[in-house]
C-alpha cells in the first residue's frame, strides 16, 4: 500500500518504522533534522513542510493514495490536514489522532470524511478503567467479535500443578511472560511470571483468585499523581463509579481545572510530590490503588516504589516508552500503555483490522491476536481450514472455547481466534484473510 504519514514525532516516526517493512511511506514534518535522522534509519519518502499548508501537497496531486494518517500532537492540525487532504490528494482512508475527548462526543468524524478516529488519552483511561473489573489483573483487553476477555496476572505462586484448572470451555490459557520474553508453553510457569488468559470474565476472575492471592479483590479508594490532560481523563472515568477518589498535583491552576470538572466528585490536593509525609497526612497508604500519570515514566517508577513502600498493593504507572516495560513489570508495577503507545498501536490495528477481521496487540507488542468471525453468506461456512505453519495458539469460538483443528466445519457465527508473536504478523494477516 501506499501510505502518508503527516507527523514525524515519536508516533509518527515508529509507524513508519513498522508500515516501511512492507508498504510505500511519505512522511511529512516541517522538521528537516527529524525527517533526515528517519529517512536515514528506514526506507521512507521524506517530504519537507507545514501539514497545515496546502503547498506542502503539490508533489502529490494526482495521485492515489491508500491511507493517510495525521498524529501530530496537535488536533488543529491534524484536523486541518485531513481537510486539504479532500481537495489536494486521493486519500482512501483516512486516520486521525485526537487529544481532546469533545471530539470523541461529537460526529466531526462523519463531517470530515474521517475512517477512523483514534483517541489515545481516552483509550488509556479505559484500559485502567477496565481493571476496576479485574481488580488482581496486571492488563485488560476485549477481543474483537467475542464477549471473552484478554486478561495478565501475575503469579504470586507456583501455578504449574493447577495448569489444567487454567483450561475449560469457558477460558484458556494462552502462554507466560517472564524477562522481555513470551511462551506459549506452560511446563515452566514459575513465580513472578505473568499468566494470559482468554475467556469469559467470571471464569477469570475464580482462575485470578487462586493465581494472585495477595493483592485486594475490590477496589474503592484510589489515589491518582498528576492532574495534566491524563490524569484528569482517568479521574473523569473513575469518579463516575462512584469511588472515593483523590487527585494528587503541584500545579495549583491544575487543581484549580481538576476541582472544575469533577464538580467535586474528587479530593483535589494540592502537594509537592517529594513531599513523603503526604501519604500519611492524607491517607494514600490506605489506598486500594495508586496511580502515576505522568508522562516521565521514571517518575511514574519513582512514585509507585514509593507507594509500595507504604503498602499500596496495586500500583499502576502509565508506561510511555517500551525501554521501561519490563522494568515495570519486574518491580511488580501494573504498566498500562500511555497515550502515544496506544496510539501507535490503535493506528496499526485499524490498518490490520476489517468488517470481518480484528487484530490486537499484548504483552508490550511482543504478541499480536487475529480475529476472524464467520457472517451470513461467508465463503468459509461449510469448509474445513488447515492451521498455518506459524508457533501460537489457534482457537474457535463457538459455544465456548475449543482447540480448532483441520476437522472442524465452519458455521455461521464461529469466530477464529489466532494468538502468536508479533514477527509474524504479516504471516497470519495474509493466512487469515486469504482463508
Amino acid at each position: 500500500m501506499d501510505i502518508i504519514i503527516a507527523g514525524a514525532g515519536k508516533v509518527g516516526f515508529r509507524l513508519a518504522q513498522t508500515l516501511s517493512l512492507s508498504h510505500s511511506v511519505y512522511i511529512i514534518d516541517k522538521n528537516k533534522e527529524a525527517l533526515s535522522r528517519l529517512s536515514e534509519t528506514i526506507d521512507v519518502l521524506p517530504i519537507v513542510g507545514d501539514i497545515e499548508d496546502p503547498d506542502t501537497y503539490n508533489s502529490l496531486h494526482n495521485r492515489r493514495f491508500d491511507i493517510f494518517i495525521a498524529v501530530t500532537d496537535s488536533d488543529e492540525a491534524n484536523i486541518i490536514s485531513t481537510l486539504i487532504t479532500d481537495d489536494a490528494i486521493d486519500a482512501k482512508t483516512k486516520i486521525i489522532r485526537l487529544r481532546n475527548d469533545f471530539f470523541a462526543k461529537s460526529s466531526i468524524s462523519n463531517k470530515l470524511g474521517i475512517s477512523h478516529a483514534v483517541f489515545p488519552f481516552i483509550d488509556t483511561a479505559k484500559s485502567i478503567e477496565a481493571l476496576l473489573d479485574f481488580p488482581k489483573a496486571n492488563n485488560v483487553k476485549s477481543i474483537p467479535f467475542t464477549d471473552y476477555k484478554l486478561i495478565s496476572v501475575k503469579a504470586q505462586r507456583p501455578v504449574i500443578r493447577e495448569y489444567n484448572e487454567l483450561n475449560s470451555k469457558d477460558c484458556r490459557f494462552i502462554g507466560y511472560e517472564r524477562e522481555k520474553r513470551f511462551f506459549f508453553s506452560a511446563d515452566r510457569i514459575e513465580e513472578g511470571d505473568l499468566i494470559y488468559l482468554f475467556g469469559e470474565k467470571e471464569r477469570i476472575k475464580e482462575i485470578c483468585k487462586k493465581i494472585d492471592t495477595l493483592t485486594s479483590g475490590k477496589i474503592n479508594n484510589i489515589a491518582i499523581f498528576g492532574a495534566k490532560l491524563l490524569g484528569l481523563e482517568i479521574a473523569k472515568r473513575l469518579v463516575a463509579k462512584r469511588l472515593n477518589i483523590k487527585i494528587i498535583e503541584e500545579d495549583p491552576q491544575l487543581c484549580k481545572k481538576a476541582s472544575e470538572v469533577l464538580q467535586e466528585r474528587a479530593t483535589v490536593i494540592n502537594s509537592r510530590y517529594i513531599e513523603h509525609t503526604l501519604f500519611e497526612e492524607e491517607n494514600i497508604k490506605n489506598a486500594d490503588m495508586v496511580i502515576a500519570s505522568s508522562s516521565d515514566d521514571e517518575e511514574n517508577i519513582v512514585k509507585s516504589l514509593e507507594a509500595k513502600e507504604y503498602g499500596v498493593k496495586k500500583c499502576v504507572a502509565i508506561n510511555n516508552s517500551l525501554e521501561y516495560y519490563d522494568l515495570m513489570h519486574k518491580l511488580s508495577i501494573t504498566a498500562i500503555r500511555g497515550p502515544k503507545s496506544n496510539a501507535f498501536y490503535a493506528i496499526l490495528e485499524k490498518i490490520a483490522s476489517s468488517a470481518v477481521i480484528g487484530e490486537k496487540h499484548f504483552c508490550g507488542g511482543r504478541g499480536v491476536v487475529f480475529v476472524r468471525k464467520i457472517f451470513p453468506n461467508s465463503i468459509l461456512i461449510g469448509k474445513k481450514i488447515s492451521r498455518p505453519k506459524i508457533e501460537g495458539k489457534l482457537f474457535i469460538v463457538k459455544d465456548g472455547i475449543k482447540e480448532l483443528s483441520e476437522q472442524e466445519t465452519l458455521k455461521e457465527g464461529d469466530v477464529i481466534v489466532f494468538f502468536t508473536y508479533s514477527k509474524y504478523e504479516e504471516e497470519v494477516k495474509n493466512w487469515i484473510y486469504n482463508l
